[in-house]
């Protein structure tokens, strides 16, 4: 590898490449040192990857081992971040901790919950998980994250997502991986910042006010994306409800019918009863299907059903309006 082309790539000037402090022969020797162990990393990768997919609440798993030349690029910035920080081919691994990295992502903000409990109960933790919260953030769901148990950190930049270093042991190895939990908004919206201006651009200040004004979309496309699902549980909700209703009252009428036809009354009486009872049958009751019977909501179908464990996230969003208004719904039973 060429030390000028390399420097020049990454945008590093010789005048910080040479206040890390840190020789190109040092570098290069844990360049080689993780090139063999590379494959090792990317079997490790691909079977945490395989597991997590199976977690509940997850769209979406990506999932890689850092580019050699990443490696290096990072090596150099934390040296100049920390200088008294020693970094060699012995210890690298311990300090760069996204070797292996892992990112989920989930549909509706309150999915994390799900996900969150599948890693905290499958992985040895080697730090306490991070949430990257946003400036602004709704108060909610940052006393989710404490309750949870994960620091909360407010990022400059309005990154959002939660951070988690797990340790794997294959074999007689130990290996720290890196996961990073976050909606596809979030992912959306990261992915694009990162293309148009990290590491190199962070200063740009026309830049920036736009990446704000983006990351400000981006969550309120999270909390309308959870608040559209809320809505539609409500309609399920209220469709069985009136289902429910609606068959009482068939039975009720058809009991009355019954109970008219054993009447021991004379036949008039009988039929002007019987047609009181149509007319009651007509007002109290909606049209219905060509086969005479009301459209069935299944219960299966109902939402409310499928996220008991997380109905406090699910059943009372806080969504705030374009007009300052508040929608707020009363949280179910």
């Amino acid at each position: 590898m060429n030390r000028q082309r390399f420097l020049a790539k990454y945008n590093i000037s010789e005048q910080d490449f040479e206040k890390a402090g840190i020789s190109w022969g040092r570098l290069m020797e844990i360049y080689h040192h993780y090139l063999a162990l590379r494959p090792d990393l990317e079997t490790i990768l691909t079977l945490l990857a395989e597991y997590l997919r199976k977690a509940d609440k997850v769209h979406t798993v990506k999932a890689r081992t850092k580019e050699p030349e990443h490696l290096l690029e990072k090596i150099i910035r934390k040296r100049l971040a920390c200088p008294q920080t020693e970094i060699t081919a012995d210890n690298y691994q311990e300090i760069i901790t996204d070797l292996v990295g892992i990112r989920i992502m989930h549909l509706f903000k309150e999915d994390w919950v799900r996900i969150h409990d599948f890693i905290t109960e499958n992985w040895e933790q080697v730090e306490t998980p991070i949430a990257n919260v946003r400036h602004g953030d709704k108060a909610k769901l940052i006393e989710g994250f404490r309750n949870k148990g994960l620091d909360i950190v407010e990022h400059p930049y309005g990154y959002r997502s939660l951070h988690y270093l797990i340790v794997s042991r294959p074999a007689k190895g130990y290996y720290v991986a890196e996961i990073q939990v976050r909606t596809i908004f979030e992912e959306g919206w990261s992915e694009i910042d990162h293309t148009v201006r990290y590491p190199y651009d962070i200063d740009n200040s026309i830049l920036s006010d736009y990446l704000v004004i983006f990351n400000r979309l981006a969550g309120s496309a999270d909390e309308m994306g959870s608040y559209v699902r809320f809505l539609s549980r409500e309609l399920k909700r209220m469709q069985y409800s009136h289902q429910e209703e609606l068959e009482e009252k068939n039975t009720l009428i058809q009991e009355l019918k019954d109970t008219i036809s054993d009447l021991e009354i004379e036949k008039q009486a009988k039929e002007e009863l019987q047609r009181k009872l149509n007319i009651l049958e007509t007002r109290i009751l909606p049209s219905q299907s060509k086969d005479n019977r009301p459209e069935r909501v299944s219960v299966d179908d109902l939402f409310f059903k499928e996220d008991r464990d997380s109905e406090e996230w699910v059943e009372t969003p806080d969504i705030s309006l374009p007009n300052g208004g508040q929608i707020k719904s009363k949280q179910s039973r």
